[in-house]
């Protein structure tokens, strides 16, 4: 994907229709200060603005492949093949990251809304649960986030991950993460 191109574009025209998203994923990862290569842009959007949002995806020349109650997929094939995916955003726990989400420069004229860390955490619990063949990358990158925060000694809501871990039945993994980060309750 072109994200020096395509992106900037996304989140100015998000911004002018007032949509509420945030980047979350890869992208976000690396705004945080943590590289990690993605293929796409990741978005949790509120899903009242997903027709607005489709629109203007329709308009920078991308296409909705694929549409479910939770997620949409968009692509596009200029200059090279691209994708969006947006994670609709209607219950407590995409609703609280939206509510959390702060604004990072994506260009030097230009911010866009992202996750905590601590939610990016809570995505990849959920992704580990939902598709097991994924459960070592992303327990990779929760522990290279958590090591990120120790690191620059960075604030970690652990109540938060406390409270991603039990909606999968995962408490059990609770004081590992504390270890590796060095912490306690």
């Amino acid at each position: 994907m072109d994200f020096t191109r395509s992106l900037p574009q996304l989140v100015t025209r998000f911004g002018q229709a007032n949509i509420r998203y945030a980047l979350i994923g890869g992208l976000a990862m690396a705004l945080h200060g943590l590289q990690r290569a993605t293929l796409d842009a990741d978005f949790v959007l509120m899903l009242d603005d997903l027709s607005i949002a489709d629109g203007i995806l329709v308009e920078e020349g991308y296409e909705r492949g694929f549409h479910s109650p939770n997620v949409s997929h968009f692509t596009a094939t200029f200059p090279l093949p691209a994708r969006v995916d947006i994670l609709h955003a209607f219950r407590p726990a995409t609703l609280g990251m939206l509510d959390r989400a702060k604004c990072l420069p994506l260009t030097p004229e230009l911010n866009i809304p992202v996750v905590s860390l601590e939610d990016i955490i809570g995505l990849k619990i959920q992704a580990s649960v939902n598709d097991p063949s994924r459960y070592y990358t992303d327990w990779s990158d929760i522990h290279a986030i958590l090591a990120h925060c120790r690191t620059h000694t960075l604030p970690v809501d652990w109540d938060l991950l406390a409270d991603y871990l039990a909606l999968f039945d995962l408490q059990s993994k609770l004081p590992d993460l504390l270890r590796s980060h060095g912490s306690s309750l």
